[in-house]
């Protein structure tokens, strides 16, 4: 059951990494029979995720046409330019922390605000909407009863209306105006699947990535022998990443790859016009895959590639960006602060099925290291 909806669940590597590739599954809801004849209302909280037309729920040429666009700001070379910036951010937060004596919350006062001034970077949304995207996506991966949905989705629609108009009367550099005055019809977007490309962007921009630094910091923390090994050069910091993007993948679940026909998955059939849930960090603990301790973390170990950032072709698009972040946010962090550590207490955990992360991580930074 997700949030009332009986729906199939994938939780192994193998049957996942297969269905994500498999034509006999679509991502369009136009497939999810329940949705189409009623039984399930547009705005329930997880049909409210996928009731939408952008790349994330369609398949073959239109999820072609839709992603190129976007995909061009993703390669390894732009994604790359980026690092100053990043550097940039990451240095000036850390200045603000390390000015605050006791207990910062690594997850508000760091994540959040890093993994979302990148993406307003990119998108060229303003500094004074960044608190107002920050409570829509809340409201977005929390649960939420039907009249929050729709009052959260006007307020979505309202906000990329006014964006998309900006973009329109003055456009800049960023993709936002890429997209809004994109005239090649090849990939011009309608103003439907523009709105709802922006909602998907906005939605999982910055949540996803902010969640995977607080889970990055709080499992180097509970592993002190590792963090040694990172900070003496014994371990890559590329192979920890890797680790923690695996055994605690931000994105817990995602909604939904829909049978076009009836497949038949082991020993049990998914009917057509069934939904099955796409879940990630079960399967990133698959033993099959991963061995017998995958549910632990340990950096010193070679396990095959993760599902942390999807499959086939709809692969996210800014996995590059957020290795980028965590890159540049844990070496900078773990080098300038070697007493950080976690402030006493257990950390609140996100009230969600589909993000998987502390809804906050208190730290003690401690003192910064001295110039040598």
């Amino acid at each position: 059951m997700v949030e009332g909806l009986e729906v199939w669940a994938l939780t192994h590597d193998r049957e996942l990494r297969e269905a994500l590739i498999d034509p006999r599954f679509r991502r369009n809801w136009r497939t999810w029979r329940a949705l189409n004849e009623g039984e399930v209302a547009t705005d329930h909280p997880v049909a409210a995720m996928v009731y939408l037309d952008n790349m994330l729920t369609v398949d073959g040429e239109a999820h072609r046409r839709m992603r190129s666009p976007v995909a061009q700001a993703f390669t390894p070379r732009r994604v790359e330019l980026l690092r100053p910036r990043v550097t940039e951010i990451v240095n000036a937060l850390l200045d603000q922390l390390a000015e605050r004596d006791g207990t910062v919350d690594f997850k508000t006062e760091f994540a959040y605000p890093l993994s979302m001034r990148v993406f307003s970077a990119l998108f060229g949304i303003p500094e004074r909407d960044h608190g107002r995207m920050q409570q829509m996506v809340n409201t977005a991966f929390s649960p939420s009863s039907p009249e929050e949905v729709r009052a959260m989705r006007e307020e979505l629609d309202a906000f990329l209306d006014e964006l998309i108009e900006d973009k329109r009367r003055s456009p800049g550099e960023d993709l936002t105006s890429a997209l809004v005055t994109a005239t090649d019809e090849e990939h011009k977007l309608s103003d439907a699947e523009l709105r709802d490309t922006l909602w998907l962007l906005v939605t999982a921009g910055f949540e996803t990535t902010s969640s995977a630094l607080a889970n990055a910091v709080q499992t180097l923390l509970t592993h002190p022998d590792q963090l040694a090994h990172l900070r003496s050069g014994s371990i890559a910091w590329e192979d920890a990443i890797e680790e923690v993007l695996r055994q605690s993948s931000s994105v817990a679940t995602l909604p939904f790859l829909f049978a076009a026909e009836d497949v038949q998955i082991g020993d049990r059939t998914i009917r057509a016009g069934e939904p099955v849930l796409l879940a990630y960090l079960a399967a990133n603990l698959d033993v099959e895959r991963y061995g017998e301790d995958a549910a632990e973390f340990d950096a010193t170990q070679s396990r095959p590639r993760h599902l942390a950032f999807g499959h086939g072709p709809h692969t996210c698009l800014g996995a590059a960006l957020a290795r980028l972040e965590m890159e540049v946010a844990l070496t900078t962090l773990f080098t300038e602060f070697p007493e950080v550590s976690l402030a006493e207490g257990e950390a609140p955990r996100l009230e969600s099925v589909f993000i998987h992360a502390p809804a906050a991580l208190p730290i003690r930074l401690g003192p910064r290291r001295t110039a040598a």
